[in-house]
């Protein structure tokens, strides 16, 4: 089991966000999420690391539960790829990808290199190691931000919609690079509305209303057979306004 989580909450003052999830990825599982706007599904994403804090609840990531004196150690085993690529305008590409191996997984020059190469093959953007990122195009920095994520060699791979601030010629690019990812065994928990993704490469579907999993299950039961109206209206929303 690489993820386990138990009555996980969280809130904003008195108003309730996640509100007692309960859920398990196992090694080498894709999942997706998705849910309508304010569904409590990308603030769920961000609790399981701390990023927002849970009011209560249980969670473990590869072996080692949540708490303040271990999450520096879980954040390590945790790739994590925001909307916004975050990358350093000022820094290469490359020294993007190094300098948190170097300076947080405490790696070698020499070995960071050889994983900022092999990451940067693998989202085939090695011929653009020395650039800066406000030389890329969007789609290019967030595949940067994507192997900057794979070079730690992640427990699991989290992703928090990372086409939404893409423009539309783009989103396709990244969606190849996380399926060839996917293709690796990478476990892979990611936020989106991209359907079509979401067949190719989930091995299950859950779907986020009011702050709860109203309902999840193997994607093509959820996406094709869904049991409850709420999920049928949302997947026709997609159909009819695109992913």
């Amino acid at each position: 089991m690489t993820l386990a989580v138990r009555g996980l909450e969280v809130a904003y003052g008195s108003l309730e966000v996640v509100r007692g999830v309960d859920l398990d990825v196992e090694r080498g599982e894709k999942v997706v999420i998705m849910g309508p706007s304010g569904s409590g599904k990308s603030t769920f994403l961000k609790s399981l690391i701390w990023l927002v804090k849970p009011r209560r609840g249980s969670v473990i990531i590869d072996g080692v539960e949540v708490r303040e004196d271990t999450i520096l150690q879980v954040r390590r085993r945790v790739g994590f790829v925001f909307q916004h690529y975050n990358l350093f305008p000022h820094m290469r590409v490359v020294d993007n990808i190094t300098l948190p191996l170097v300076k947080v997984h405490k790696l070698s020059k020499a070995e960071a290199l050889s994983r900022a190469r092999e990451a940067l093959e693998l989202v085939g953007l090695w011929d653009k190691a020395t650039a800066y990122p406000l030389q890329l195009s969007g789609g290019q920095q967030q595949r940067v931000a994507i192997a900057r994520a794979l070079a730690i060699r992640p427990a699991v791979l989290m992703l928090d919609e990372p086409t939404s601030a893409l423009d539309p010629e783009l989103v396709e690019e990244v969606l190849d690079t996380l399926r060839e990812v996917a293709r690796g065994g990478t476990t892979m928990l990611i936020v989106t509305h991209e359907l079509d993704f979401a067949r190719d490469v989930a091995d299950r579907v859950v779907f986020f209303d009011g702050g709860k999993i109203l309902e999840e299950g193997p994607t093509r039961d959820v996406l094709e057979n869904p049991k409850t109206e709420r999920l049928r209206q949302f997947l026709k929303r997609i159909h009819k306004y695109g992913s």
